[in-house]
């Protein structure tokens, strides 16, 4: 029988996606997604705003990127009495929009749109986890204007750019309340405004025009997250759980350092290889104030990760390429706090993609990415980190399409 669990009042719900790693999403332009997300050292693309703000001076005259990714996931729980249960939630879209203009031979500027950060979770009332969450949904809306520096006249074949990053972020969770055989429900949602910014070097040496190498910075953003904790429960029960009202707490979104080397052995090949530092140490805790002013505390003591990125592409002729790629992306989720709420994996990803000069001024990009169906396994260590004990099975699907024009010299 169960009872109420004190992660009942953890937002900690609002970090899940079946789909990511940690919460972080990067497939947000197809024509990267198609080489393995493996950019840092060639985007020159509106993407780069993302990708690598150093590119962004390289390109000429004006030009946009737009398009979606469909993102389906699917995860399931087995307990430790071999009950397997599996999300519900549907397909999500996430959209992204760039565009750049070169002022001059030296600057030009930006402004991208896109979600980096979340996606949603669902699990169906009859989960074993179900007081943990049943619906979950984060979603962190990045508009980043930004301005690229061509510093090829001082210093032959670098670039530089930063932007800023503005974030209105949602967050909201759900979950069930047990006393014996009485149930209730948990709803926990807010509303945060974040600020951080990006920087990327990209240098293109004059002596080795096979070579092209990038950097890039993405600093950490805090959302402090303001809403209100809903809870119903029948007589007289209710009286033991909290008071309806505000709540609070501060979610950290990870800085990240991304490096890149590229090489292309002829016109028609280019092959890429990135490692991708993020610091998920930071997120060591969630800390929600309650309407009543208590406060409510759970470890997650995230660990950094490397992700190794490889990706390549062929050109076929001048009007089409291909793309594949590899990604290797480690969960920063320790064994002892791995649970429903996000149910993550050491992630191995495959993918494919192409694109198609439909004009001079128009470009269509396509990619899907796979990941490998994988699991991971709550640690018995402590009985009661994680409180609900078992094994976690992987899998997602993901396909990007896009739109690229650019007009002017």
């Amino acid at each position: 029988m169960r009872t109420l669990s004190k992660t009942l009042f953890l937002v900690v719900g609002m970090t899940g996606a079946a789909s990511a790693n940690g919460f972080y999403i990067n497939e947000h332009d197809a024509k990267v997604t198609g080489r393995g997300g493996a950019s840092t050292a060639t985007d020159t693309d509106p993407s780069s705003i993302v990708y690598n703000p150093g590119g962004l001076a390289v390109g000429e005259g004006t030009s946009f990127s737009i398009g979606a990714s469909l993102i389906a996931a699917q995860a399931s729980y087995t307990d430790t009495n071999n009950l397997k249960t599996d999300t519900n939630a549907p397909p999500a879209v996430l959209p992204q929009v760039f565009v750049a203009h070169r002022i001059n031979k030296m600057f030009a500027v930006g402004i991208g749109f896109h979600l980096p950060f979340g996606l949603a979770v669902s699990w169906p009332d009859s989960s074993p986890q179900a007081d943990v969450v049943t619906k979950q949904d984060l979603r962190t809306y990045f508009i980043t204007p930004a301005v690229g520096v061509n510093l090829d006249k001082q210093v032959p074949g670098l670039s530089i750019g930063a932007g800023l990053d503005l974030v209105p972020s949602t967050v909201k969770l759900e979950s069930n309340l047990y006393f014996g055989t009485e149930q209730g429900t948990a709803t926990l949602g807010g509303t945060a405004f974040g600020i951080g910014g990006r920087f990327g070097i990209m240098y293109r040496p004059p002596a080795q025009k096979k070579l092209s190498f990038g950097l890039a910075y993405r600093s950490q953003i805090n959302l402090d997250f303001t809403g209100t904790g809903d809870f119903d429960m029948a007589a007289p029960y209710r009286s033991q759980l909290p008071p309806d009202g505000d709540i609070s707490t501060t979610l950290t979104l990870p800085m990240s350092i991304s490096g890149g080397v590229a090489f292309r052995p002829n016109e028609k090949i280019e092959v890429e290889l990135n490692a991708v530092w993020i610091n998920w140490a930071k997120f060591k805790t969630i800390d929600i104030t309650l309407a009543d002013d208590s406060h409510t505390v759970q470890a997650q003591n995230y660990k950094n990760t490397v992700t190794l990125r490889l990706g390549g592409e062929y050109k076929i002729n001048d009007k089409a390429a291909v793309r594949a790629g590899y990604i290797y992306d480690p969960t920063p989720v320790p064994s002892t706090t791995l649970s429903a709420r996000l149910p993550d994996i050491d992630r191995h990803d495959v993918t494919v993609g192409g694109s198609y000069k439909i004009n001079k001024n128009l470009d269509a990009h396509l990619a899907a990415l796979l990941v490998i169906p994988g699991t991971n396994e709550s640690s018995n260590a402590d009985p009661y980190m994680p409180i609900h004990k078992g094994t976690y099975d992987v899998t997602a699907f993901v396909a990007s399409l896009g739109l690229a024009g650019r007009f002017g010299n």
